[in-house]
């Protein structure tokens, strides 16, 4: 299905990149370096001062269909499958510049200096426009993509953020990946060091694409598994919303997308080894738990399920008073008990394969019981008659241990 904000700027997308097709056949090869040399040589030639070599993009999509590529490349995620010169397994390639954001933030930058051919640099110095996006990140409107926190001191945030993540890469270049989709320069930041995330590898990217590896098939597929895979899966996914909580370098990423299509499985070697991956991180909040004035600087935030039919609601605001918050742990027993319209039956250890509270048939030991009851507990309590959430995790990973052992 496609997605589009706006059906003007998807069919500017279409055109930008069926202008490049000709009436002939075209290789992939030519396809995927016109669009590099797009990104690279018209849109922001100021972000790669080093130009890539475009004619090196050894990606081969699994559809040799041209109108599979360009609707692939305009799905939800941008993304299309294939094969990577020299990686054993499957690759994802993927679009950054969903619904052509970065030609709309051009065009605004223009209008902002009162020009209709002007550039992200004035004379080789790009200080107006790192300024303007740096503003356009941080506007307090904002609650979709990227947005940083603390509410005081972001600017300082932000600018640490810059400074920790691809130092050789120049912070137009980051700022503009930040603002229409941060994935990458996260995947890379959480590539280095000991501590491990559950994400793609990200094997190469050109202009504004990127070519990740491909992790697995989407969790939605596994909801009718046997209850005991299902375990498996839900015991990587709490660890994961643990991992993402902690954070790393002081940044913690509470994530508010977190649907059973943005998260991807894979068995391992044996039956009782599950790997999980989290595959779109666009959607997020970053908080800076280092930063000066938070104002409540020894408390944590909790939240509080909102009702909000089909969605994941979330104050913003408040959210951004603290250094950390149970975001995150809200998030995963919502995802295993229910889903957002609050239907249990719909929920990953709540499937149709599992036995339910209300069963005559089950007993008090039955572990779908025990983990029902900790998971309603988990999203429906309401501060400050609320046990901590780690707390209530850590009991939902002892019942699964003792029943997959």
């Amino acid at each position: 299905m496609l997605h589009c904000s706006n059906p003007y700027y998807f069919l500017l997308f279409v055109i930008i990149t069926l202008r490049f097709v000709p009436e002939g056949k075209k290789s992939t090869e030519e396809y995927f370096r016109e669009i590099c040399e797009y990104d690279t040589r018209k849109l922001c030639p100021e972000c790669f001062p080093n130009l890539p070599k475009c004619d090196e993009i050894f990606f081969t999509p699994l559809s040799g269909s041209w109108s599979n590529i360009v609707n692939n490349l305009a799905n939800a995620h941008n993304a299309q499958f294939g094969t990577f010169a020299g990686y054993s397994s499957l690759a994802v390639l993927k679009r950054l510049n969903r619904d052509s954001t970065i030609e709309q933030l051009l065009r605004k930058f223009c209008k902002i200096r009162s020009s209709s051919d002007c550039s992200w640099t004035d004379e080789g110095n790009d200080d107006k426009a790192t300024e303007f996006l740096k503003t356009s990140i941080l506007e307090e409107s904002r609650v979709d993509g990227c947005v940083i926190c603390p509410s005081s001191n972001k600017e300082q945030s932000l600018q640490r953020f810059l400074e920790t993540v691809e130092p050789k890469m120049n912070n137009l270049l980051k700022l503009l990946i930040i603002r229409t989709n941060v994935q990458p320069l996260l995947l890379t930041l959480m590539s280095v060091g000991s501590d491990f995330f559950p994400v793609p590898k990200l094997l190469y990217s050109f202009g504004f694409n990127t070519i990740e590896s491909y992790d697995g098939e989407p969790l939605s597929i596994f909801y009718d598994y046997p209850l005991l895979i299902r375990m498996l899966i839900a015991r990587e996914l709490i660890k994961a919303a643990i991992s993402f909580t902690v954070g790393i370098n002081g940044f913690r990423f509470l994530l508010t997308d977190l649907n059973p299509d943005n998260v991807v499985v894979r068995f391992g070697n044996n039956s009782s080894e599950m790997f999980v991956s989290f595959v779109d991180l666009d959607n997020l909040i970053m908080v800076d738990s280092l930063a000066d004035g938070i104002t409540h600087d020894y408390n944590y935030h909790v939240h509080t399920k909102i009702d909000c039919v089909g969605c994941f609601a979330y104050v913003q605001a408040d959210i951004c008073r603290y250094r950390n918050s149970d975001l995150n742990l809200f998030a995963i027993c919502q995802l295993l008990l229910e889903d957002t319209n609050g239907n249990s039956l719909k929920g990953l250890l709540n499937g149709s394969r599992s036995k339910l509270p209300d069963d005559p048939t089950l007993s008090e030991d039955d572990p779908a019981a025990s983990l029902h009851n900790l998971l309603h507990e988990c999203v429906y309590c309401r501060p400050p008659a609320c046990r901590n959430r780690s707390l209530i995790l850590e009991n939902i990973l002892n019942i699964i241990d003792i029943n997959v052992m």
